[in-house]
């Protein structure tokens, strides 16, 4: 009886073992993907912002080093659920805990979404995927004609499906246009005629 008992504790207490190991492996690596994939942090040629990014969009660099803490702290807080319930033999004090951390990893996800959603946009303004200057200025008929114009042309656009259509039109001008109120109605109307309709 004695020996299948202890046998039975042997087991458990690998079982343990091996748990911890594979939840230091998986917080280690989700920790290191939270700093370096998904905010962009530890770059190198961060510059003056030490362990950030060359960039960064928040006024304070507190908010980052804090975020970094709180991440370590979060990702690794089930180490203290299972010293309590090592610790005490009790499933209650374990319950407790996990209790106290369930609002806490919720908090540590809507922490996560900012410097995901501002590392994401810094991306997408550094390959030209989007702006972060839109112009408000005003639009006059001429200059909304000719975006409606440069907008049909279909090698504007790389997805459309559908019937290939035997004529496609190419620009002469390299320049975007001006769309600024004090541009004439002739430069708009002489740009418009330079585009050229040829055959496919």
């Amino acid at each position: 009886m004695n020996t299948s008992t202890e046998q039975g504790h042997t087991d458990a207490d690998m079982f343990l073992y091996l748990l911890i190991v594979f939840s230091v492996i998986s917080s280690l690596y989700t920790l290191i993907w939270d700093l370096r994939m998904d905010w962009g942090l530890f770059d190198r040629g961060a510059g003056e912002n030490t362990f950030l990014r060359e960039e960064i969009v928040y006024p304070q660099k507190a908010y980052y080093y804090c975020a970094i803490v709180e991440d370590v702290i979060l990702r690794f807080a089930w180490t203290i659920q299972i010293s309590l319930a090592a610790m005490t033999r009790s499933h209650s004090v374990g319950d407790m805990v996990a209790t106290i951390l369930a609002p806490l990893e919720v908090f540590r996800r809507f922490v996560w979404n900012f410097f995901r959603l501002e590392n994401e946009h810094l991306n997408n303004c550094g390959e030209f995927r989007a702006v972060r200057d839109i112009s408000v200025a005003p639009l006059n008929a001429d200059d909304q004609t000719l975006l409606e114009q440069m907008m049909d042309q279909e090698d504007g656009v790389r997805n459309r499906s559908g019937k290939k259509t035997w004529k496609r039109s190419y620009s002469l001008t390299l320049r975007r246009p001006l769309l600024s109120s004090s541009q004439s109605k002739k430069d708009t109307k002489d740009r418009l005629q330079t585009t050229v309709h040829t055959p496919f």
